[in-house]
C-alpha cells in the first residue's frame, strides 16, 4: 500500500520533477537503478546546517514532552541545554554541513537560544497537560483501498482547558515567510482518520521569536506577536485535502513528472543546480537583463603618461 506524506504533496504541488528525482519511481532510472532517487555527488549536495538546526531543536521538544521534564521544570533549561548540545555534536557527523553561510558557533546559539525561547513560549502559552500530550506523533492512516496518508506532528497535546492542539515548530528567520497552513491542516486530516476526531487548534510555534524577542516584521500586524501563530481550520479543509492527496497519488502513479523552475521554489530544492530546465531559465534571466548603462561624465580628462608628473 503507497504512503503519501505531506512533503510529497508540497513537492508534487510546487515541481513534480523534484519529486522524482527525491523519492524515485519504479517506472524510471536516475541513476541509481529503477526506483530509486536520483544520485547527488558529494560536490553537488546542498549544506544540511538548516537541517541540522531543525532535527536538535525537534529533538529538545520530543524529549522535554515525551519524557515528562515539565515535571520538574527547574531542571527543564540545564537539562534541554544539554541534550541539544549532544544532538548538534551528533548530527554534525552525519549531515554535509559547509560553514560558510554561518559559522559553526552561530549554529550552536541559534540552537541553544531556542531551547531558552522555547521554553518561554511554552510558559507563556501555558503549552502543558495533564491529561495527554504527545511529541513526533506519527500518524498512518487509510484513506482508501490503496493509499495510507501519513504524517509525523511535532506536537499534540491537550490544554488545561481540554483543548486538543496540533503545534509544529519554526526556526524561520522570518516567520511565516514560507510556513504553509495546509502542511498543519495535513497533520488534522492525518488525526481525524486515525482518530476520528478534528483538533480544536492548530498553529506554528517560533524558536527564535519568543514574545519578549518579536520579529522586525509581524506577520499579523493586527494582533501582539506572541511567539505563536493560529491556523484556522474548516471542514472544507479536510475535504479539499483528502481530495487532493487521492489525485496527487494518481498523478505519481501515472508517473509523468515535468519541471516547474520557479525562483521561490527552486532556492530550497537539493537539485537545482544539476537541473536543466532551472538552469536554463537562469540564462534567459540573464540574456533578458538589460546591461547598466556606462556613467557619462562632463568634462573627462583623460591622463597620460606624457601630462603626468612622475
Amino acid at each position: 500500500m503507497k504512503r503519501l506524506y505531506w512533503s510529497h504533496i508540497s513537492m508534487v504541488r510546487k515541481c513534480p520533477l523534484r519529486y522524482l528525482w527525491y523519492k524515485g519511481h519504479p517506472d524510471h532510472d536516475l541513476g541509481a537503478g529503477f526506483g530509486k532517487p536520483k544520485p547527488l555527488a558529494f560536490e553537488e549536495r546542498p549544506s544540511e546546517h538548516f537541517k541540522l538546526m531543525g532535527s536538535v531543536l525537534s529533538k529538545v521538544v520530543e524529549v522535554m514532552y515525551n519524557d515528562r521534564l515539565l515535571e520538574n521544570p527547574k531542571d527543564c533549561l540545564s537539562k534541554l541545554t544539554e541534550i541539544a548540545q549532544g544532538e548538534f555534536e551528533e548530527l554534525e557527523q552525519t549531515h554535509h554541513i559547509m560553514w560558510t553561510y554561518l559559522t559553526r558557533e552561530e549554529a550552536m546559539k541559534v540552537c541553544l537560544d531556542g531551547v531558552r525561547n522555547f521554553l518561554e513560549i511554552v510558559k507563556d502559552h501555558k503549552m502543558i497537560s495533564k491529561t495527554y500530550a504527545q511529541s513526533e506523533l506519527s500518524m498512518t492512516p487509510q484513506i482508501n483501498k490503496s493509499l495510507k496518508v501519513c504524517g509525523i506532528a511535532d506536537l499534540v497535546y491537550r490544554d488545561l482547558d481540554g483543548k486538543l492542539w496540533i503545534l509544529d515548530g519554526k526556526n524561520a528567520s522570518t516567520p511565516m515567510k514560507y510556513e504553509d497552513e495546509d502542511q498543519l491542516k495535513w497533520y488534522a486530516l492525518c488525526f481525524r482518520l486515525e482518530y476520528g476526531v478534528l483538533p480544536d487548534k492548530l498553529g506554528f510555534f517560533y524558536f527564535r521569536y519568543p514574545k519578549s524577542n518579536p520579529p522586525k516584521k509581524n506577520p499579523s500586524p493586527s494582533s501582539e506577536w506572541t511567539g505563536l501563530v493560529e491556523v484556522s481550520l474548516t471542514e472544507d479543509d479536510i475535504r479539499r485535502l483528502g481530495n487532493e492527496a487521492i489525485e496527487t497519488h494518481r498523478l505519481i502513479e501515472r508517473g509523468v513528472f515535468e519541471a516547474n523552475p520557479v525562483p521561490k521554489n527552486c532556492s530550497f530544492c537539493d537539485f537545482e543546480n544539476i537541473c536543466e530546465a532551472r538552469q536554463e531559465q537562469k540564462k534567459l534571466n540573464a540574456a533578458k537583463r538589460k546591461p547598466k548603462e556606462p556613467k557619462e561624465y562632463e568634462n573627462y580628462k583623460v591622463l597620460t603618461l606624457g601630462s603626468m608628473k612622475l
